[in-house]
C-alpha cells in the first residue's frame, strides 16, 4: 500500500494544502518560504502512522485527508479538540472512531494530582511548574494533558483504561501496512535520558555518527555470525549429502557461470573485511571437468548459500561507500571495518575522529545511513532540509543519490526543502505550497 495524496485543509487558519505524490520516480521536494507548512506537512504524516494522535489535537487545522492506492482514505476531523478518525473505501465510511478529548482527560486529572503522575513519567519528563512538565530530550514544554497523550505506555494498566483508545483494525491493518520514517532537521546529535542508582536522572548528549557507526558494526558482527552457523551446518553434512547429489553433463556451463559469480562475490566480501577469504580456495573455469563435476555443484551450492548471508548488507554498504568517497571529502575517504563499523583515513592514511568531520560531512554520513541501513524496504522517508551545511555541489547530486538508494530500497521519499540546488532540475518532481494561502 502507498500513500497517493494528502490533502490539510485549513491549516493554520490560513492554509488548504493539496499534496499529490510522485508514484512513478517515487521522489516528491516540497518547497514554500519558512511558515507555509512544509514540515507540518512531513509530521502529519509521521504521526499518523506511528499512533502519535495527540499531535493533532495541538495542531490548528479543520480536516485531513490521506488517500492510497487501494481507493481507501483515512479523513481526521477536529472539532472542539475532539479528533474524528474515519476510514473511507470507495467514499464509503467503513468504521471511524474519536480520539479522546482534552475534558475527559480533565476527569482523570482529577483522580490522579500531578504529584503521582511524577511516580510514572519517564526520567527526562521533569515536573517545572504546577500544570507543566519539561520534556528533557526535546526542551519541549508540556501540560499535564500531552503527558498523558505522549507517555500513556509508562502509566499502570488500570489507569490506561481510564482513557486509552482501542484503534479498531480496519484502522490497524492500514497504519501497520505502511512504516514511514522522518529523518527531521536536527539529526547530528541524539539525546537520552539515564538515572543512576540513587535516581539522580541525566540527560547524555550522542554524537548520532559515533552511534550509527558503532550499530554498522554490531550489523556485520550479526551477519558473520550467521554465516559461521550456516557453514557450520552444510560443512558437516557435505559427505552425506555428495553422495545423494545428481548432475546432467549438459549443466557444466551453467555451474562455470555460477562459479565465475560465486568468485566476485567471495572478492566483494572480501574487498570490505567481512571475511578474509583465501585465494587458494578459488576453482578456476578450465580445471572444471565432468568427473569433478558433482562435487562442484555441491559446493556451489553450499558457497551461495553461506554468502547470500551478505547480500543485502555489502549491496548497501557498496552504494554508501561509493557516494561518499564520489564526494571527494576533503582529503579524507572512508572504509568499513568490521569491529568499528565505518571509520575516516586522511589521504596519507591518518584515521580520523568521526567528530572531526565537519557538520556537512557528517550531515551527508547521517542521511546516507539512515536511509541505508535504518529504513525498511517498501517504507515511506520523510527528510526535512537536507541541505543543512551541505556544499552546493553536493546539494546538485543528492537527489541522483536519492534515486539509486531507492532503486535498491524500494521506498518512497518525500523531501521538505528550500533549495533549489537540491531540485537541481527537477522542477518536475515539485509542490509548491505558496499557491495554497486561503482565498488566494
Amino acid at each position: 500500500m502507498r500513500l497517493i495524496d494528502l490533502e490539510i485543509f485549513n491549516l493554520f487558519g490560513i492554509f488548504n494544502h493539496n499534496i499529490p505524490y510522485n508514484q512513478d520516480e517515487r521522489i516528491t521536494l516540497l518547497t514554500a518560504p519558512n511558515g507555509y507548512g512544509k514540515t507540518i506537512s512531513l509530521k502529519t504524516i509521521y504521526n499518523l502512522f506511528n499512533k502519535k494522535f495527540n499531535f493533532f489535537i495541538k495542531l490548528s487545522f479543520d480536516r485531513i485527508i490521506y488517500s492510497f492506492d487501494n481507493n481507501k482514505t483515512i479523513e481526521i476531523i477536529k472539532n472542539n479538540n475532539i479528533i474524528k478518525f474515519t476510514l473511507n473505501e470507495d467514499k464509503k465510511v467503513i468504521r471511524s472512531f474519536d480520539y479522546p478529548s482534552k475534558k475527559l482527560i480533565s476527569q482523570i486529572k482529577r483522580g490522579m494530582p500531578s504529584s503521582r503522575l511524577e511516580e510514572y513519567v519517564p526520567p527526562f519528563i521533569q515536573r517545572i511548574g504546577r500544570d507543566e512538565w519539561l520534556n528533557e530530550l526535546t526542551n519541549e514544554v508540556l501540560t499535564f494533558e500531552e503527558v498523558i497523550y505522549q507517555f500513556s505506555e509508562y502509566l499502570p494498566e488500570h489507569i490506561i483504561k481510564q482513557y486509552d483508545v482501542e484503534i479498531p483494525k480496519e484502522f490497524l491493518l492500514i497504519l501497520d501496512s505502511l512504516q514511514v520514517y522522518f529523518i527531521q532537521e536536527q539529526r547530528l546529535v541524539l539525546r537520552q535520558a539515564i538515572s543512576d542508582r540513587n535516581f539522580k536522572r541525566e540527560v547524555v548528549i550522542t554524537d548520532t555518527i559515533e552511534k550509527y557507526s558503532n550499530e554498522l558494526s554490531i550489523l556485520i558482527q550479526q551477519k558473520i555470525g550467521e554465516y559461521a552457523q550456516i557453514t557450520q551446518e552444510l560443512d558437516s553434512s557435505f559427505p552425506k549429502r555428495l553422495f545423494q547429489e545428481t548432475i546432467n553433463d549438459e549443466n557444466i556451463t551453467d555451474l562455470k557461470k555460477r562459479l565465475t559469480f560465486r568468485q566476485e562475490k567471495s572478492y566483494k566480501i572480501s574487498k570490505y573485511g567481512l571475511l578474509k577469504l583465501d585465494e587458494d580456495s578459488f576453482f578456476k573455469e578450465e580445471d572444471i571437468n565432468d568427473s569433478e563435476a558433482k562435487m562442484l555443484s555441491l559446493y556451489i551450492s553450499d558457497s551461495e548459500k553461506k554468502l547470500s548471508v551478505f547480500d543485502s548488507l555489502i549491496d548497501r554498504i557498496e552504494i554508501f561507500t561509493k557516494i561518499l568517497n564520489e564526494r571527494r571529502f576533503n582529503f579524507k575517504s572512508i572504509e568499513i571495518d568490521k569491529e568499528k563499523g565505518f571509520i575516516f583515513k586522511t589521504d596519507n592514511n591518518t584515521p580520523l575522529n568521526l567528530t572531526d568531520l565537519s557538520s556537512g560531512e557528517q550531515h551527508e554520513v547521517v542521511i546516507l545511513f539512515e536511509l541505508l541501513f535504518k529504513v525498511q524496504k517498501n517504507s515511506m522517508v520523510l527528510i526535512d532540509e537536507p541541505e543543512i551545511s551541505l556544499h552546493v555541489v553536493w546539494q546538485k547530486a543528492f537527489l541522483n543519490d536519492i534515486q539509486e538508494i531507492i532503486d535498491l530500497q524500494k521506498i518512497d521519499v518525500v523531501i521538505a526543502t528550500h533549495s533549489p540546488q537540491i531540485i537541481n532540475d527537477r522542477w518536475d518532481l515539485t509542490v509548491n505550497l505558496e499557491d495554497s494561502v486561503i482565498g488566494k
